[in-house]
C-alpha cells in the first residue's frame, strides 16, 4: 500500500521549480520522513547544509553498504536487480562499499585522477571541444546536449579505459539504464534489455583487453584483479561500469545547467566574457547554483541516531540533497542569485568525506574548457527554445537537461 507525499519530488512540475520546493523543505522540514519514488519505501530526506554536511561526514554512521545496517536478506532486497549478471555489474564498486573495503578498491583507480594526471588530459579535451564546435558552426544551431555535452565527457573516460571510438555513442541508452527509475512493467523490461546489453558489451571489452593488454586505465584494473588479492570479477565489472556512468553523467549535466544559468543571468556572462580570468571561481558558482548531482545516493542508517530533532532508526534510508544545501540561506549570503564573483563558496556539489567525488578534477576540467571554448566561439550565443518549454530528465539523482537547443548570429 502507498502512501500519499507531503512533497511531490518526482514530476516535471518539481524539476522546474525545484529551488522553491527545496526551500520550503528547509525552512518546514529540513530532516523529514516520505515514501520515495516507488511509494512504498519510507526515506529520510535531507535539505539543510549542516545536516547534509554531517551526513557526508559521518560515514560509519551513515553508510553505503545495506550490509551494516539491515540483516543479509533485506539487504539483498536493496541490492537485487533482477539479474545476477546484473547485480554483479552494478553492486560491487568503491560507492556501494565502507571503511577498508571502500580504501581498497578507490585507490585502485585514485591515481588515475589526480589533478597532475587530469592536467595532462588538457590539449586532448581542448581538440576534442574544438572538433565538435566544428561540426556545428556551419549551421547557427546546436542542440547543446546531444551536440557538445555528451560527446565532449563520453569521448574522454572512453579513452581512458581503452573504448573503440565506434562503441561510445551506444553508452547514453546503457547509461540512462543505470541511473533512471524503471517503475511500470515496460520501463523494468527496457531497462533490463539494455542492461544486459551493458553486461555483454563489457564481458566482450574485458576479454578483449585479457587477450591483448594495453596502457588503458581498464588494463590496469585486468591486471589488478589477475593478482587476485585486489580485485575480484564482480568488483571489475562493476568498477568499469561506475566508471563509465560516473565520468560522464556528472560532467553533461554541469555543462548544461552552467550554459543556462549564464544564459539566463546575462550579467552574470558579461562579467565572464569581459574577464574571463574569473572562470575558475565561476565554475565553483555554478557547480553550487544548479548542482548537477541533486541528491546524493541513498545510505542506510547504521544505528539509532538523532538529526536535527528527528529521531532516525537502524536500517533506515536517508538520502541528502547537495542540491538544497547549495541553496541554504544559513550558509551562503543571497545563495539564490547567481555570482560569479563570490569569495566564501564551500558547496557540496561534489559530496564530502570519504565518497568525495573521486572524478572531481576530471569534471571541473571538462566544464572549464567546455565553457571557455563555447563562449569563444560563440559570443552570440542564446537560446533557441522559450524557457518555459525546457525538459529535465527523468532522474532523480541528476538536475540534468534533456536538451538545450541553442543559437548564434
Amino acid at each position: 500500500m502507498t502512501v500519499s507525499r507531503k512533497y511531490e519530488l518526482y514530476s516535471q512540475e518539481f524539476r522546474r521549480q525545484s529551488h522553491e520546493i527545496y526551500a520550503s523543505m528547509r525552512r518546514e522540514d529540513p530532516v523529514f520522513q516520505q515514501p520515495g519514488i516507488t511509494g512504498a519505501v519510507p526515506i529520510w530526506f535531507v535539505t539543510r547544509y549542516a545536516e547534509v554536511e554531517q551526513v557526508l561526514l559521518g560515514d560509519q554512521l551513515f553508510v553505503r553498504d545495506p550490509l551494516l545496517a539491515v540483516a543479509p536478506e533485506k539487504a539483498a532486497e536493496f541490492m537485487n536487480v533482477g539479474d545476477p549478471r546484473v547485480n554483479a555489474m552494478v553492486n560491487y564498486h568503491m560507492l556501494n562499499k565502507d571503511g577498508e573495503d571502500h580504501r581498497r578498491l578507490r585507490a585502485l583507480v585514485s591515481k588515475a585522477f589526480t589533478p597532475r594526471v587530469i592536467q595532462a588530459l588538457r590539449p586532448r579535451i581542448e581538440q576534442i571541444a574544438e572538433q565538435l564546435l566544428d561540426q556545428v558552426q556551419a549551421s547557427g544551431r546546436m542542440e547543446l546536449v546531444d551536440d557538445y555535452a555528451y560527446p565532449l565527457p563520453i569521448t574522454v573516460i572512453a579513452e581512458l579505459l581503452g573504448i573503440p571510438e565506434g562503441d561510445r555513442m551506444r553508452f547514453r541508452a546503457w547509461s540512462n539504464a543505470v541511473v533512471a527509475p524503471a517503475l511500470t512493467p515496460d520501463e523494468q523490461e527496457e531497462s533490463m534489455r539494455l542492461l544486459l546489453e551493458l553486461v555483454a558489451y563489457m564481458q566482450g571489452l574485458v576479454a578483449a583487453r585479457r587477450s591483448q593488454p594495453g596502457e588503458d586505465l581498464l588494463s590496469g584494473l585486468i591486471h589488478a584483479e589477475e593478482q587476485g588479492d585486489r580485485l575480484d570479477e564482480s568488483e571489475l565489472f562493476s568498477m568499469l561500469s561506475l566508471l563509465i556512468v560516473a565520468g560522464h553523467e556528472t560532467t553533461v549535466t554541469f555543462i548544461g545547467n552552467a550554459v543556462l544559468a549564464l544564459l539566463q543571468n546575462p550579467e552574470q556572462l558579461e562579467e565572464l566574457r569581459q574577464n574571463p580570468e574569473i572562470l575558475p571561481g565561476a565554475l565553483e558558482e555554478l557547480l553550487r547554483y544548479d548542482s548537477p548531482v541533486a541528491r546524493a545516493l541513498t545510505r542506510w542508517v547504521a544505528q539509532d541516531t538523532e538529526l536535527a530533532g528527528q529521531q532516525l532508526k537502524r536500517g533506515d534510508l536517508i538520502i541528502v540533497i547537495p542540491a538544497s544545501a547549495n541553496r541554504d540561506e544559513a550558509r551562503f549570503k543571497n545563495p539564490a542569485d547567481l555570482d560569479l564573483l563570490r569569495q566564501s563558496n564551500p558547496h557540496l556539489a561534489f559530496g564530502k568525506g570519504v565518497h568525495y567525488c573521486l572524478g572531481a578534477p576530471l569534471a571541473r576540467l571538462e566544464g572549464e574548457i567546455a565553457l571557455q571554448t563555447l563562449l569563444r566561439r560563440f559570443p552570440r550565443l542564446r537560446l533557441d527554445i522559450p524557457p518555459a518549454d525546457l525538459q529535465w530528465r527523468v532522474v532523480p539523482m541528476f538536475h540534468s537537461l534533456e536538451r538545450l537547443p541553442l543559437r548564434w548570429d
